[in-house]
């Protein structure tokens, strides 16, 4: 009888033995050898990007040999593209990386370190009887497979520096992309390069959008589309999420869907990005939790920390490191000087779970926090800035209690500046919940910052806001003072019809002779630029006389500069002279030192339409030292245009061309009709 032997020959296989046959191998069926391609396809529809795929490119190229692989970490906040841009940049260079595309991730459904290696093993051809059992011995079976190979890897949705360090190839010349929510510091400490991923730019969001709704109805309704992509915050995942929307409704128009987002179905529609959002917020510390909440309720997307510190009752420094682990998160971006921004979708999420997890008298008393932060802000910066003794309807010392302001007037528009949009927000979320009051308090200490900087639009909607606020209010002094303040955006605008109803309306509802005498100040001005020299005369020597009999000395230094304005309209420029310089003694005398400006540049334009343009330099260069000081935008755009009449008057063509485009830019900034003007009247060689 023959020998019965198993011949195994080095091959895994199931042996049955039988003892008159001998045996039979069953050899498990062997696929042929492939090169793995682990990294799934990203989305049909990309664009933009092009500057970081270049980037990238730029890295690779070493001769493969043992060591550490290119690393390049791409961070960002979720949903504006990581994962996306990792697998393109993955697919366009699969040509330079012979040996394969591997793929792992991470995150609160991905894999371990452990199992990531088992998959990436496998993919490099280790069959399941010879895979290593230990995190460790998967390690280094996986750095000797990988040694002097090109491999490309993707690891997304990664989370810390270690789960990146134990699926590094053993090759210099292996790229690994890391897609991250987080800064990974350790990883960046031994040479990873950092990709920071902005939302997209308009055209190429609506690029997107086309490949995704592909029927043409994004050019047919190219400003639905704007607006749509605008509302999605420019991120690729949301406007992948609207965009498929309108492809399964072939019949809606864009602006339905527009429409809707601003309505009941956007949580809906916005189901996936809100998921994204919500592992990101699972991930936080109760601390950070509770901040995140918070800055649902913030009025705008760009905060300063102490605005966050007085709403949640926490010390800046404490609050600092939250906000470092935020912005490690993504979920809030770190600026200059300790602000912070929040991009429209991660606010409107943790707005939504704010909502759910917190009661409505928690919600309105963080927001009460804010809001008082921001009027006791404006009001000092206004009195800062103009002084104690302007006209004011609500009293600044309800809040200052006479307490001395360390700002300058220079520092206090720079406040301004910094707050001016949260303010407006405050605003407007102050008029959903109905507290009128404040709306109109805030736009009157906004008023400073107006007059200075001249932000037309954003004036005139603030301006509606408190005027509707003081009207509801019942406060007829605030609606007469609120109705003048939003005429003179009007006047700046030239809708010179719209400022005179508003001023008709303020001077019947003055109910003390100070305010009265603040109406007629701004019906003497609307004359004046309207060229009624004699009206404008009546109203600014009556609004002078109230003055005079109150004992202000600041309304009486400003009605006098306003009445050397009207004595110029009318021809009498000697007389003007001479007011002028009573209202800079005046105005010196008072420590008002933007009217003191005016009354000086008054001073030089009289001088300048005299040809006497030596003495109109010298006055010039005291108005423009005096706008430095005061770092007022208005005034320095008044002087470049005086600058450039008198340079033009002199033969100095350069200079004057020099200072009407520097002045065409300034009014352009304020959004002043101006502008067109100066941009569009010829110049003179």
């Amino acid at each position: 009888m023959d020998e019965v032997r198993n011949v195994l020959a080095g091959v895994a296989g199931q042996v049955v033995q039988a003892r008159d046959i001998g045996s039979v191998t069953f050899l498990p069926v062997q696929l042929p050898a492939a090169v793995p391609a682990l990294v799934p396809a990203g989305p049909a529809a990309f664009v933009d990007r092009v500057e970081h795929l270049a980037a990238v490119r730029s890295l690779i190229g070493a001769e493969p040999r043992p060591g550490r692989p290119v690393v390049v970490a791409v961070r960002g906040m979720p949903g504006v593209g990581k994962t996306a841009l990792v697998r393109q940049v993955a697919s366009v260079l699969a040509a330079e990386f012979p040996d394969g595309a591997l793929h792992a991730s991470f995150g609160a459904e991905g894999q371990s370190p452990a199992e990531a290696l088992g998959r990436l093993l496998k993919a490099l051809g280790v069959p399941d009887p010879l895979m290593p059992t230990t995190f460790q011995e998967r390690r280094d079976l996986f750095q000797s497979l990988t040694a002097k190979t090109r491999l490309i890897t993707v690891l997304d949705d990664v989370t810390d520096a270690g789960q990146v360090e134990a699926l590094l190839p053993n090759s210099a010349a292996g790229l690994v992309l890391v897609a991250s929510n987080t800064t990974l510091e350790d990883l960046h400490a031994d040479g990873a390069v950092p990709v920071l991923l902005e939302p997209l730019a308009i055209p190429d969001a609506l690029d997107l959008l086309r490949g995704v709704c592909a029927d043409g109805r994004v050019d047919r309704e190219v400003d639905a589309a704007v607006e749509l992509v605008q509302l999605c915050g420019l991120l690729p995942l949301a406007v992948r999420v609207v965009g498929a929307r309108l492809a399964v409704h072939p019949k809606w128009t864009v602006r339905r869907l527009v429409d809707g987002l601003r309505g009941v179905d956007a949580d809906r529609v916005f189901g996936g990005v809100n998921a994204v959002f919500d592992a990101a917020y699972a991930d936080l510390p109760d601390n950070a939790r509770t901040v995140y909440k918070a800055l649902g309720l913030l009025v705008s997307h760009d905060f300063g920390l102490e605005v966050l510190a007085a709403m949640v009752e926490s010390p800046v420094a404490e609050l600092r490191d939250t906000l470092e682990r935020l912005n490690a998160a993504a979920l809030v971006e770190e600026r200059a000087d300790d602000r912070y921004a929040m991009h429209r979708l991660v606010r409107a999420h943790a707005l939504r779970v704010a909502d759910a997890e917190t009661s409505d008298v928690e919600r309105e008393a963080l927001l009460r926090r804010a809001v008082g932060w921001w009027q006791l802000g404006a009001t000092a910066a206004d009195v800062a800035a103009t002084g104690r003794e302007r006209l004011r309807v609500y009293d600044p010392e309800l809040l200052l209690g006479g307490a001395d302001l360390p700002m300058s007037p220079r520092s206090a528009l720079a406040w301004f500046e910094r707050e001016h949009g949260n303010i407006a927000a405050a605003m407007r979320a102050c008029t959903e919940k109905g507290w009128h009051a404040i709306v109109w308090q805030l736009f009157e200490a906004t008023f400073a910052y107006y007059d200075s900087r001249r932000p037309l639009a954003s004036w005139v909607e603030a301006g509606r806001l408190a005027v509707e606020a003081a009207t509801v209010d019942g406060h007829v002094a605030a609606e007469s003072r609120c109705r003048c303040l939003l005429a003179k955006a009007y006047q700046e605008l030239e809708r010179y019809d719209d400022a005179a109803a508003e001023l008709g309306q303020a001077r019947a509802l003055a109910d003390t002779d100070r305010l009265r005498a603040s109406t007629y100040d701004f019906t003497g001005n609307l004359a004046l630029r309207t060229g009624r020299f004699d009206d404008a005369l009546h109203w600014f020597g009556t609004a002078r006389d109230i003055n005079i009999a109150l004992g202000r000395k600041r309304g009486t230094a400003m009605q006098t500069l306003f009445v050397g304005r009207a004595l110029v309209g009318l021809g009498r420029t000697t007389e003007a002279l001479d007011t002028f310089a009573e209202a800079a003694r005046l105005a010196t005398a008072a420590d008002a030192k933007s009217v003191l400006a005016k009354s000086i540049l008054a001073t030089a334009a009289v001088h300048a339409a005299n040809h006497d343009h030596a003495a109109a330099d010298r006055a010039l260069a005291d108005a423009e030292l005096l706008a430095d000081q005061l770092d007022n935008s208005a005034l320095r755009a008044e002087i470049h245009l005086l600058r450039a009449t008198t340079a033009r008057a002199t033969g100095d063509h350069a200079a004057a061309e020099s200072h009407r485009r520097a002045a065409a830019t300034a009014y352009e900034r304020m959004g002043s009709p101006k502008a067109a003007r100066l941009l569009t009247e010829p110049t003179t060689t």
